[in-house]
């Protein structure tokens, strides 16, 4: 990971891109030397659904002249014991390009000085990868800044046009005991999406 234009403060990517399978959809693979672990989430991590459609909306809207390009969100929100409870994105300004993305330190800070002005923290951060690998990167693992215990990192395949959510894709990853883990795809799994009407 690194290379020219690479920012210290976030940078998604280190890929590997073999040759293109089908039109559109990139085979891309992600750059890891060391072992992902995996284990299960500390807590569950809920999320509306309109939370939900804006991420992805954001994600597939990064683009440039070459084309499609990885996006980045945060997602804020309040903890509530072990339960981390998103009530809003917000998409800051990054540099970006077709295998990577990147949000300078000061933009960090200027999304976190917005999300406590309405008593929100940064508690998650959800970004795309070009195919349908959504495994952290080893650079995805090093270039969040400042992870916290406990904090959420999403991958969503196909530049943002892949779910959100695990069982249909989506990598999900939690900082736990000073290293990320992947959480395991399982049935009920610790996302929750909440829709804006309850019913039975």
């Amino acid at each position: 990971r690194g290379g020219p234009g690479t920012d210290p403060g976030r940078h998604a990517g280190g890929h590997h891109r073999p040759p293109a399978g089908q039109p559109g959809v990139p085979i891309v693979t992600v750059h890891r030397t060391r072992h992902l672990p995996e284990g299960a989430s500390r807590g569950r991590l809920i999320v509306p659904e309109p939370v939900e459609s804006a991420t992805t909306a954001a994600l597939s809207a990064s683009r440039g002249h070459d084309g499609r390009h990885e996006g980045l969100v945060y997602w804020a929100g309040r903890r509530d014991g072990d339960d981390t409870v998103i009530v809003a994105a917000v998409a800051p300004r990054c540099e970006h390009g077709p295998f990577r993305v990147s949000a300078p330190a000061n933009e960090i800070g200027r999304i976190a000085r917005v999300a406590r002005h309405r008593g929100l923290a940064i508690l998650a951060q959800v970004h795309s990868h070009p195919g349908d690998d959504t495994r952290h990167s080893d650079g995805d693992d090093d270039m969040v800044l400042m992870p916290f215990e406990g904090m959420y990192s999403l991958v969503v395949g196909r530049y943002g046009d892949g779910s959100v959510r695990p069982e249909l894709g989506a990598g999900l990853h939690q900082f736990q005991d000073g290293r990320w883990v992947r959480i395991p795809c399982e049935a009920p799994g610790p996302l929750v999406i909440v829709p804006p009407m309850l019913g039975d």
